[in-house]
């Protein structure tokens, strides 16, 4: 299982990168759905597009030790989750985004949960198969 999820994670990890170099080349332009912005908005789009391609890049830099990053995994599935929350502020706010965007809203709730229930198998059954050292048994 593990090995499947480190693969998993590279996977995800290289496709975000991928959206987010996209998007800080081409703009608005490769937003499903998007129509024209303001020189504001493109700016803002293009440089949060460089934090996502960071977030993107620390999957990868995660996935190399996913037992011993399990919980920067779950921060990053924390992030993706509370994400999804901005998508919902926007959908009341603005009115219901195409359906790709609907979609997405739904995988990045459930994404986070799945990774947190695969780590939690990962880690215990690390934890039963885990040497005790001297540094260990120290109270």
């Amino acid at each position: 299982m593990a090995r499947v999820f480190r693969a998993w994670l590279v996977v995800f990890g290289v496709v975000v990168i991928g959206i987010a170099v996209a998007h800080f080349l081409f703009g608005q332009a490769t937003y499903i759905g998007g129509g024209d912005v303001n020189a504001t908005m493109d700016s803002d789009l293009r440089f949060f597009n460089v934090l996502f391609a960071a977030y993107g890049a620390t999957f990868l830099w995660a996935s190399r030790d996913v037992i011993g990053r399990a919980r920067q995994i779950n921060l990053l599935g924390l992030l993706f989750f509370v994400g999804a929350f901005g998508r919902l502020l926007a959908w009341i706010a603005s009115g219901t985004p195409t359906p790709f965007y609907v979609a997405m809203f739904v995988v990045e709730l459930v994404v986070p949960v799945v990774h947190y229930v695969v780590l939690r198998t990962l880690t215990s059954g690390a934890e039963k198969h885990r040497v005790s050292t001297p540094l260990d048994q120290r109270v």
